[in-house]
């Protein structure tokens, strides 16, 4: 469980690097949180 738990905090911090430097990055980001936040609230 605590493997998993560092997979997300990695997870996290390359995401948060990617749409910093990254130019174009943050639409998909952006377009990947909506597709499942979407489908969540239905």
């Amino acid at each position: 469980m605590k493997t998993f738990y560092w997979a997300v905090l990695a997870a996290i911090v390359v995401t948060i690097l990617a749409v910093l430097f990254v130019p174009g990055v943050d639409d998909f980001v952006e377009q990947v949180f909506q597709r499942y936040l979407g489908r969540t609230a239905r």
